[in-house]
């Protein structure tokens, strides 16, 4: 197996954090945050089973991640309301901030609309396209039904 596969290998059997943000050391903080809590939890008789070490949870800052090796038997739901609880631990600061989760990712971080990010979404239907004319065409779809 060569260093990709091991990897992709390692990525399968995690669960990661995207800390997306411009305030300097945002991913630290969300990561010893999360980590707290994780080992506070092991002290209720629902958290006896969770295996917290640093080996198994771990923050690659240059990359803003936060890896959580699916092996110390972290429940999603867990991570999603630790994450939440952060930015709620701060709401004015985080007031624009979100949590969202795309299968074994979260993304924490400033919410910003799709003409931020240079994509352009349909009103009726909610496609979603890099380029004006596109979604001008795809419009007229919805009017004038598909060319037959």
């Amino acid at each position: 197996m060569n260093s990709g596969e091991w990897y992709n290998l390692f990525l399968s059997h995690s669960i990661r954090v995207m800390c997306i943000s411009s305030e300097e050391g945002f991913a630290k903080d969300v990561y010893e945050y999360l980590y707290g809590l994780l080992e506070k939890q092991q002290q209720f008789p629902e958290g006896k089973f969770l295996s917290i070490t640093r080996q198994l949870i771990t923050l690659t800052e240059e990359e803003n991640e936060i890896r959580i090796d699916k092996s110390s038997q972290v429940p999603d739901g867990m991570i999603k309301w630790i994450l939440d609880s952060y930015l709620k631990s701060n709401s004015e600061k985080f007031k624009d901030y979100v949590v969202t989760r795309f299968e074994d990712t979260f993304t924490i971080g400033k919410m910003i609309s799709l003409d931020q990010m240079g994509l352009y979404s349909c009103e009726l239907c909610n496609y979603t396209t890099l380029y004006k004319e596109q979604l001008y065409g795809h419009r007229m779809m919805h009017y004038f039904g598909a060319p037959s």
